[in-house]
């Protein structure tokens, strides 16, 4: 900070040299005095920069306005005592481009780092640590549904009056993470302008919520946060954690993490970056720093403590995205070019928290030049390490998220609900969309499944369960609705043993009886009209089925059944 200081000083006062070519007298003291007031707030406010080409700017800026000014005003100077002594004559020759060397060169060098920032897309892409995988998308069993960000957060404002003096302070931004190993969204209480930091000087805490529990209220936790990203001067977070590491630049916002022992900290992202201006995502850095005593250390990603959960920003797992899916600069025919959806809830991806406790950020991608809404795959960022595994297979081809969020929009239109934490999962060998379902003022009222391929496909419920349930119930429907004709669907013959049994299930509001085979993990549907023995079904029974089948689906139609335990 103090070098970007002295640079602008510097620059300023040689550019004044270099223009004064006419008398000014106590002017140019002045000037200079206004010019180090203003570099100094500059400074503070926009600096520090950690490349020469994010510096050049103000630098052109200010020396331009500091040469016109000082010749203008020095001209003036010498038209009013040429006026005054009658004088007729009025000359330039002493006028000389050296003092606008400063700004050109540094025109120059924004110039050439645009131009580079532009064209050296390469090296950023190859700086991604992606893998490439061809699977299908996540089980249901890989990862609790976690409830939306925006009904966490609208819980936490609900409960901010147990904030004491609430009104000096607001609510800042949400974060996932696990406290003794259970998933949770934290976010912290922040000052709500300069004159709540000064009259009060800390922080009185922060709130939690279970990230998974519909059930569960927003709980404020207090605990004395001296250090925040909307304190002052020396207390401000950004500022403490760049005097710590000014060859890093800071990318997204701070993240308050709890520790095991309930300390909280603030977690900072950390990127190398280029002259120009590019970051590269090859050797990311974390910035610890207690939100108490200001302690600040900085890790590699592989050293970060354990109970560290996003050392990654959505931000940065952001841009990574945008990186990854743009690997050629120019490429006017977009060969290979994808981009992310960037429907997520935080910073344009969504965080998912999975069984073996870890987080990944999740966004799907599509094509770059049409509004087809189709997938060309989804990306799952570990949020420790960085590492991006891109998914193709069985995803490809389905409908994207923008598609999900627009059946959503569908579902309810005189409620006006709307979707948000758009995820993809495989149910039953079926790439399907799960969606949480907002209300006009963001607080959650269900949860949508809509299967990819088909928009028509979709089940509904107040949890995670009911609604995995009556997406089941459609997804049999569209099996036994399917056209007989349809290629890819066959007859099969298949004996064994009933494993379990629901012969109060309903479909469209019919009842079925839904059953599946030990061994064997299709869900084979019947309507007990066309044999009522199915309503006798239990488990361990024998039985010998003709059953309907569609590939790629893990539901089956029963169309012919013998119960050989049946006396």
């Amino acid at each position: 900070m103090l070098t970007s200081f002295l640079v602008l000083e510097l620059t300023a006062l040689v550019a004044l040299v270099w223009a004064i070519k006419f008398k000014i007298s106590k002017l140019t003291i002045w000037t200079f005095i206004a010019v180090t007031v203003l570099n100094a707030i500059y400074v503070y406010w926009l600096m520090p920069v950690p490349t020469l080409s994010q510096l050049v700017s103000p630098v052109a800026i200010e020396t331009t306005a500091l040469v016109l000014w000082t010749l203008f005003a020095g001209a003036s100077a010498q038209v009013v005592e040429r006026v005054t002594k009658r004088g007729s004559r009025i000359s330039f020759a002493g006028l000389t481009i050296w003092p606008f060397v400063i700004p050109i060169v540094a025109f120059v060098i924004s110039l050439a780092a645009g131009i580079s920032q532009a064209v050296t897309v390469r090296p950023m892409y190859d700086s991604v640590k992606a893998t490439v995988k061809k699977e299908a998308p996540l089980t249901k069993d890989d990862q609790p549904i976690a409830l939306s960000a925006q009904a966490s957060q609208n819980m936490m404002k609900k409960a901010f009056s147990q904030v004491p003096d609430s009104s000096m302070y607001r609510l800042g931004d949400l974060s996932a993470q696990y406290i003794n190993g259970k998933p949770y969204y934290v976010a912290p209480v922040e000052f709500a302008g300069f004159m709540s930091w000064f009259m009060n000087r800390t922080l009185p805490g922060y709130f939690i919520i279970s990230a998974t529990d519909i059930n569960d209220t927003a709980h404020f936790v207090k605990e004395k946060l001296d250090y925040s990203e909307t304190s002052w001067f020396s207390h401000n977070i950004a500022r403490k954690i760049y005097m710590r590491n000014p060859k890093f630049e800071q990318v997204g916002e701070p993240i308050l993490e709890i520790d095991n022992n309930g300390q909280p900290y603030w977690v900072q992202t950390l990127l190398n970056v280029r002259w120009a201006g590019q970051l590269v995502f090859n050797d990311i850095h974390v910035s610890l720093t207690n939100a108490d005593t200001g302690k600040t250390t900085v890790y590699a990603t592989k050293d970060l403590p354990k109970w560290v959960d996003a050392g990654v920003s959505p931000e940065a797992a952001t841009r990574m995205n945008r990186t990854y899916g743009n690997p050629y600069a120019f490429n006017f025919r977009h060969k290979n070019q994808i981009k992310p959806t960037e429907n997520g809830s935080e910073s344009g991806v969504t965080p998912v928290f999975n069984n073996d406790r870890s987080i990944s950020y999740f966004d799907d991608f599509t094509t770059v030049t049409s509004n087809a809404d189709s997938d060309k795959g989804y990306s799952l960022i570990n949020t420790r390490t960085g590492d991006l595994t891109f998914y193709v297979g069985k995803n490809v081809g389905i409908m994207d998220s923008d598609g999900a969020m627009k059946v959503a929009k569908q579902l309810h239109p005189q409620n006006k609900w709307h979707g948000s934490n758009p995820v993809i999962m495989n149910i039953d060998g079926t790439p399907t969309w799960v969606v949480s379902m907002m209300d006009q003022n963001e607080r959650f009222r269900e949860y949508a499944y809509i299967k990819g391929a088909d928009q028509n496909v979709i089940g509904e419920g107040a949890n995670a369960a009911d609604a995995l349930a009556s997406y089941r119930n459609a997804l049999a429907g569209s099996v036994q609705t399917a056209s007989a004709n349809d290629d890819s669907i066959k007859t099969e013959t298949i004996t064994g043993k009933v494993a379990r049994v629901n012969a109060n299930a309903t479909l469209d509001d019919k009842q079925v009886v839904i059953f599946k085979l030990v061994d064997d993990d299709t869900l084979f549907t019947l309507d007990p009209s066309k044999a009522q023995t199915a309503l006798l079904l239990q488990a361990g029974d024998d039985v010998q089925i003709k059953a309907k089948t569609v590939k790629g689906a893990s539901v089956a139609n029963v169309i012919a059944l013998t119960n050989k335990s049946l006396k």
